[in-house]
């Protein structure tokens, strides 16, 4: 960051956004809750803050995608939508009437977490069977290496290449993840009946593959109506770095109308 400000000498910094894969306390402003990150607690805000001299804004990463979605005005008026990140974990950012949703502690929306199949693997969180266990970016290479025997290392981004070579487990693997995409997001759509599901993460960039069999999954849910669109953002983690910039620009906004 400091090498980024020293090449741009004559552009004013405003501050920093940081869009973490876990949980933020509104209170401290200490990220509480990061189980695949494995970290200690840390006062990461404070740190930058000292270490750069400008103001620092931290925000979980699903609740900062679903911020820029709201900033950069293609939520098409939506006023109920979830925004479902997936990569080595699944997160969600929640607009309920028109208002992000934090809860107590920034806690609200750990769908990830919430167990599908309590005899399932083990998850980060120390429970069995999460969401994410069966439906994450890690779930998927783990159904790749459980189909492919000899595997070598692979990451997300490996499985997909294999799957448009036609590779057969490559294309199991991935088809296994977004049914599970599709299972969890029954539970989202029973518990907050959005308007809109918006998906952020690797798995977009295969969108074809994974759309039809999680719109599948959803329309199991008999009772809850008219089902709610279903749309990529097309960013990968781009949606991340959007996410930190709208999280700057909306706090910075409206403090400034405070």
């Amino acid at each position: 960051m400091r090498r980024i400000k020293d090449n741009h000498p004559k552009k004013s910094v405003e501050g920093i956004g940081i869009s973490v894969p876990g949980r933020v306390d509104k209170e401290s402003q200490c990220l509480i809750f990061a189980p695949n990150l494995k970290w200690p607690r840390y006062d990461i805000k404070q740190a930058i803050e000292h270490g750069m001299g400008l103001p620092t804004e931290m925000e979980n990463a699903a609740t900062a995608c679903l911020m820029s979605e709201l900033w950069f005005g293609r939520m098409d008026g939506a006023r109920d939508a979830v925004l479902i990140t997936i990569s080595e974990g699944i997160g969600a950012g929640i607009l309920a009437n028109g208002q992000l949703i934090s809860g107590q502690y920034g806690m609200a929306g750990e769908f990830g977490h919430i167990p599908l199949d309590p005899s399932g693997p083990r998850c980060a969180c120390k429970q069995h069977g999460c969401w994410e266990v069966f439906g994450s970016c890690y779930a998927a290479l783990r159904y790749f290496s459980e189909l492919e025997q000899k595997v070598k290392h692979l990451t997300f981004h490996d499985l997909l290449n294999l799957a448009e070579e036609g590779n057969v487990h490559a294309l199991r693997a991935l088809a296994m993840q977004a049914k599970y995409i599709g299972k969890g997001l029954r539970m989202v759509l029973a518990a907050l009946s959005p308007e809109i599901i918006l998906i952020a993460g690797d798995v977009t960039s295969a969108w074809n593959r994974f759309a039809p069999i999680i719109q599948t999954e959803l329309e199991k849910l008999t009772f809850s109506g008219k089902l709610p669109r279903l749309v990529p953002t097309h960013e990968g983690d781009v949606a991340r770095l959007r996410g930190a910039a709208a999280l700057l620009l909306q706090r910075h906004s409206i403090r400034s109308h405070a």
